[in-house]
């Protein structure tokens, strides 16, 4: 291989490596939290953190309403972004709500397939999951069950 291939292959992989490394953004917890399976109140609880906790914010909902986070043992899960505290110039912590778009927090996605798979297979209610594979994560703010199938003596209004 000639020497200007391994340059390009070089540069290649440190293009790969650079916006990994970059994406995780160091952060704290702004009392007592709880970390969720996915971007909502709803979903199960994965863990409830400590006033002071660290973790790393891999990135956060449309307008900063929730978060994806992995703890320091590698346990991941979504803090309501209003729950962040954000390590700040080194020297202070600022709310990652408020700040996120200032500080650069990329925006993320999440779907549930990949997401619980990777990270909750050996979780009790990991098996439940139909609850809420066929269903796509609710507004910020917003609080939603599954829909509970009709009884069977149920019958539409006759008027």
């Amino acid at each position: 291989m000639n020497k200007l291939v391994q340059r390009w292959i070089g540069i290649g992989t440190i293009a790969l490596v650079l916006p990994v490394a970059a994406a995780a953004q160091e952060a704290f917890a702004r009392g007592t939290v709880n970390l969720r399976a996915g971007p909502s109140g709803d979903y199960p609880l994965v863990a409830r953190l400590g006033h002071g906790q660290p973790f790393e914010v891999l990135g956060c909902t449309s307008g900063y309403a929730w978060c994806d986070v992995v703890l320091p043992d590698g346990v991941r899960g979504w803090v309501y972004a209003a729950n962040i505290d954000y390590a700040y110039d080194d020297d202070r912590r600022v709310p990652l709500a408020t700040y996120g778009a200032i500080i650069g927090v990329p925006i993320v996605g999440f779907t549930i397939g990949n997401y619980w798979s990777n990270h909750y297979r050996d979780r009790p209610w990991y098996g439940e999951r139909r609850w809420w594979g066929d269903r796509h994560p609710p507004p910020p703010g917003a609080r939603w069950r599954p829909v509970a199938a009709p009884r069977p003596d149920w019958r539409a209004n006759p008027w």
